[in-house]
């Protein structure tokens, strides 16, 4: 019996500490802005307006894409940031989206552009110095 009681003690518990931990904070602070928007590139439109900007699953393309994933992961002198760049391939454009510093925009481009083929590079990257 004991053991029945202590269980349903800790259930009990568990379930006042869960209470506490999703009750509102009252007098937060509502004048904080939201600057998630500002963290993530704008979708662009190309050059060509009737280029694609999703990713496709055609084996070339995976092929590219993970060959300029290589060649930033390679890049000893690109941040973090620029190593996390998201890569979008399709069989007209190469997409590149995700925060970099002013001086690794040209050299993430310029990578790209190796791998690209006859592929537009697409440059969504967001420039984010500190």
């Amino acid at each position: 019996m004991r053991g029945k009681l202590s269980a349903v003690g800790g259930l009990a518990g568990l379930m006042a500490i869960a209470a506490a931990i999703t009750m509102p904070v009252i007098g937060a602070d509502s004048s904080i802005a939201d600057t998630s928007a500002s963290d993530a590139a704008a979708n662009l439109v190309p050059a060509d307006a009737g280029t694609p900007t999703a990713p496709a699953n055609d084996i070339d393309d995976t092929r590219v894409t993970a060959q300029i994933r290589s060649a930033l992961a390679g890049d000893k002198s690109l941040s973090s940031m620029a190593h996390n760049v998201s890569i979008a391939t399709n069989p007209q454009a190469v997409v590149l989206r995700g925060q970099v510093s002013s001086a690794e925009k040209d050299r993430v481009e310029a990578l790209a552009s190796q791998y690209a083929g006859t592929r537009q590079v697409v440059s969504q990257l967001l420039v984010k110095d500190p």
